[in-house]
């Protein structure tokens, strides 16, 4: 009993030395960041989306619809796309990567996966930028016709 006692005394200590560590890390990390000057924070600017919904129609189940959003910066400021988020995973989107100046376009190409999800669709996907508001949603929707199912096998009676 006095070993499980001393064993469990020595982890706690030892969880204790390594978790007041990385705060000290963390905390040399953050002072050395402030005395940095390279860093810039971007200031906000706008962008406007040539269209924020495309309805696909119908598509066959197994394929990919594609769809290109083009967007453009309206705003005084440069603009910068950090993120795009699906709202689930079938629908992947990818994005212009570069600061796009005042002025100028970008686009984000969203694809949605079929496979296995017969019937109406709505999906979303969320930009992150240096805008205000920071989030802006586009969205795709369409309906995805199902396969047609193979019955043949050794379950199936023989009507004869």
């Amino acid at each position: 009993m006095k070993r499980i006692v001393i064993y469990a005394l020595m982890i706690s200590g030892a969880s204790l030395v390594f978790s007041c560590d990385g705060k000290k890390d963390e905390e040399a990390a953050v002072t050395q960041t402030e005395g940095t000057t390279g860093v810039q924070e971007l200031k906000q600017t706008t962008l406007a989306f040539v269209e924020s919904e495309h309805e696909f129609g119908d598509i066959n189940e197994g394929e990919f619809g594609k769809h290109e959003f083009v967007f453009k910066n309206t705003g005084t400021e440069p603009l910068y796309v950090r993120d795009a988020k699906a709202s689930c995973g079938c629908t992947t989107p990818e994005w212009t990567k570069d600061t796009i100046p005042v002025g100028g376009e970008g686009k984000i190409l969203v694809q949605f996966n079929s496979s296995g999800r017969p019937g109406d669709f709505h999906k979303t996907v969320t930009v992150l930028a240096n805008t205000e508001p920071e989030a802006t949603v586009i969205t795709i929707t369409g309906h995805v016709i199902a396969k047609d199912k193979d019955i043949s096998g050794p379950y199936i009676k023989d009507a004869n």
